[in-house]
């Protein structure tokens, strides 16, 4: 649905707050129509359930973030690079919108084949015609920046190291006395140490062969 008009426009914004808020199943479409300034007849004219209000919100929220964090890559970076501008601007993007893994969870389980449409749609209007991090990693094997990986199993160890920390928040609190990722410094800290982990064990090494003693007699 295209979004024109004023209203249409109030009530998306006033569903994002309570959907952000409280989730799929703790919204009410009351709530939304009150806080939209509008009554609920009207809010169904426009969006004919709580489910396709949802899914609204949640393809606008997903498809903002991912274009913010692949916005601003580059195929051209060199690997490296390439690897800290992702993992920097992903953290960030969640560190902002914490709730929205809630609605990826909630989706995820309902519709997994659309939301990964919607994946394949930003990634389209980025100028990248697949996966950005498989291709760049495909490219950076070919041109020997780094050594010979599963990009799949790449890709699935790079997300999971940079989600977790903020699904699983609330145990590592209590696992890792200080734990916070809203310390000013955790994003960068995070950054550096996915980056280190990964990049020590992708770049190729050179490796200097020593010369075999002679022995003396």
């Amino acid at each position: 649905m295209e979004l024109n008009t004023a209203t249409e426009q109030k009530i998306l914004a006033a569903a994002t707050d309570v959907f952000l808020e409280k989730g799929h199943d703790g919204a009410r479409m009351q709530e939304i129509a009150d806080k939209a300034g509008i009554n609920k007849a009207l809010l169904h004219y426009y969006f004919r359930s709580k489910q396709k209000l949802f899914r609204t919100v949640f393809k606008k929220e997903a498809q903002t973030m991912l274009a913010s964090i692949f916005g601003v890559l580059s195929p051209t970076d060199k690997f490296e690079a390439f690897l800290e501008k992702f993992v920097s601007g992903y953290l960030q993007n969640i560190s902002a919108r914490k709730n929205i893994m809630r609605f990826i969870l909630w989706e995820l389980d309902k519709s997994p084949k659309e939301v990964a449409s919607w994946f394949f749609e930003v990634f389209e209007n980025s100028g990248y015609p697949g996966n950005p991090i498989i291709l760049r990693v495909e490219l950076a094997i070919k041109h020997k920046e780094i050594r010979a990986v599963d990009p799949k199993n790449f890709v699935v160890s790079l997300l999971g190291m940079c989600v977790f920390p903020f699904i699983a928040e609330p145990m590592l609190k209590h696992l890792l006395p200080g734990f916070d990722t809203e310390s000013p410094d955790f994003i960068k800290k995070r950054t550096r140490a996915i980056i280190d982990l990964i990049w020590s064990d992708l770049r190729i090494k050179d490796i200097k062969t020593k010369k075999p003693r002679k022995h003396k007699g």
